[in-house]
């Protein structure tokens, strides 16, 4: 049977779209094998994203340049996320610097070659990584939430205090992140010190028995102690209060024979 027109066209934007999908990832700096694979997943992510560009709607050629775009975007927001979370940035890390500094471009046809230009190649280290990328694909899914969705995945269907949605798709993505990773350092550093202060009763805790036993020993009352612990609430002061008193030395009576 004979392919009507429409089966070739619909044959030759799949074939497009399998070469844009299979391009090759290169860079101007040095990536490890997980960094490559992530950036080839997110070139797949930003071909599909493309598909919905009005542009590519009406010339399907365009694919390989609009997801191009898309991939450049993807990247912008990452380092400039990763930015934020780094208090020691420099200060004109912004959307516009990192638009300056990232090219991507398409070489015959095969390759995606991948331009950083005045950026530390440690921030884009950090910036490339596995749950960054994964959350700009939830984020900017065509088919998805936005950051709805993106808030929803990452603090379990609640909002961040004093997140502002909105802005340019950078922007907010970004901010975003910098709020997430706060939130998050406060809960960590929350558990800590739960677990330091837990560790620090235990041993007083400790303390205390010690001291009653001692107590009991010399022929004290350790319920003076028990009742402190009690009162105060505070285990530090009530030891404190009990040793400001020195135990009496015991008397030995010497009985004449």
């Amino acid at each position: 049977m004979t392919k009507n027109k429409q089966q070739l066209i619909e044959e030759a934007i799949n074939k497009i779209i399998e070469r844009a999908c299979n391009q090759q990832i290169q860079s101007n700096i040095a990536l490890d094998e997980e960094q490559l694979e992530l950036l080839h997943q997110l070139n797949i992510f930003c071909v599909h994203q493309s598909l919905c560009d009005p542009e590519v709607k009406r010339d399907p050629r365009k694919i390989p340049y609009m997801s191009g775009r898309e991939l450049k975007i993807a990247l912008i927001a990452l380092c400039l996320a990763r930015s934020l979370m780094n208090p020691r940035a420099p200060k004109n890390y912004n959307k516009e610097y990192f638009e300056e500094n990232i090219n991507v471009e398409t070489i015959d046809g095969n390759i995606k070659n991948i331009t950083f230009k005045n950026i530390s190649e440690k921030e884009i280290d950090k910036a490339l990584n596995i749950e960054l990328i994964c959350d700009w694909m939830i984020y900017r899914d065509q088919n998805g939430k936005g950051i709805r969705a993106l808030m929803d995945e990452k603090n379990f269907y609640q909002d961040l205090e004093d997140y502002i949605k909105g802005g340019h798709p950078v922007y907010e993505f970004a901010r975003f992140e910098r709020k997430f990773y706060e939130h998050k350092q406060g809960k960590e550093r929350a558990t800590k010190e739960s677990a330091q202060e837990a560790f620090r009763n235990t041993i007083v805790q400790q303390v205390a028995t010690e001291i009653a036993k001692q107590q009991i020993a010399l022929g004290q009352n350790p319920m003076e102690l028990v009742n402190l612990l009690f009162s105060s609430q505070d285990y530090n002061y009530a030891i404190q209060k009990i040793l400001e008193k020195p135990a009496p030395i015991p008397q030995i009576e010497n009985k004449k024979k």
